[in-house]
């Protein structure tokens, strides 16, 4: 425990906004389950499993790079007593290179997954859908996911709030996938899909 204690001691002095404090708080269950596989890192999956927790965690916490790579040296640090630059004591720690691979790949595929959510999540109704009148919308059909279930979805939920809106008619422009999909969920929910105008890929 007092291990733990320094080693988020150490992260605080290294944080540079409010939500790297937030994240070192998120993840203490994650770098609590680290500290008890610790010295089989090298070699254990699922030691080095639990870095990347860390990294995922740290991640959803929309960490600061800068923190990510203090938090390996933290812990460093914190076992040997001495400071977080120390180079005789970090190369003490033969589960150190291993850690430090481990989190920072999670945190960076962690982070594009995110940004990867956030551009799907632009495209979702209502953010894709104009009312031109009464009853008629215009789709932004391009959907950036070539997963046909998520694409089925999308179109989905399109479709429904679209219906909700007492919308009979829709001109809809973007990729080919896209606008099929929307196609087969409007056709069910009794919507009309205009002459496209042109088409994209």
């Amino acid at each position: 425990m007092a291990t733990l204690e320094d080693w988020t001691e150490r992260l605080a002095r290294a944080a540079i906004s409010e939500r790297d404090r937030r994240a070192i708080a998120a993840s203490e269950s994650a770098r609590q389950m680290v500290l008890e596989r610790l010295e089989s890192a090298v070699e254990d999956h699922d030691a080095l499993h639990g870095w990347t927790v860390v990294g995922r965690v740290l991640a959803d916490e929309n960490a600061s790079p800068s923190l990510v790579a203090e938090v390996v040296d933290a812990l460093v640090a914190a076992r040997s007593g001495a400071d977080s630059d120390a180079s005789s004591p970090r190369a003490r720690e033969g589960w150190a290179p291993a850690a430090r691979a481990a989190i920072v790949e999670a945190f960076v595929a962690a982070q594009r997954e995110l940004e990867a959510e956030r551009v799907k999540d632009a495209w979702r109704f209502p953010r894709c859908v104009v009312r031109l009148d009464e009853s008629t919308a215009a789709v932004a059909a391009s959907f950036p996911d070539e997963d046909s279930d998520a694409l089925a979805r999308w179109a989905d939920e399109v479709a429904s709030g679209l219906a909700k809106m007492g919308i009979r008619r829709v001109h809809a422009e973007g990729t080919a996938r896209s606008r099929a999909a929307l196609a087969d969920a409007l056709s069910v929910a009794g919507i009309d899909l205009a002459t496209q105008l042109r088409a994209s890929r």
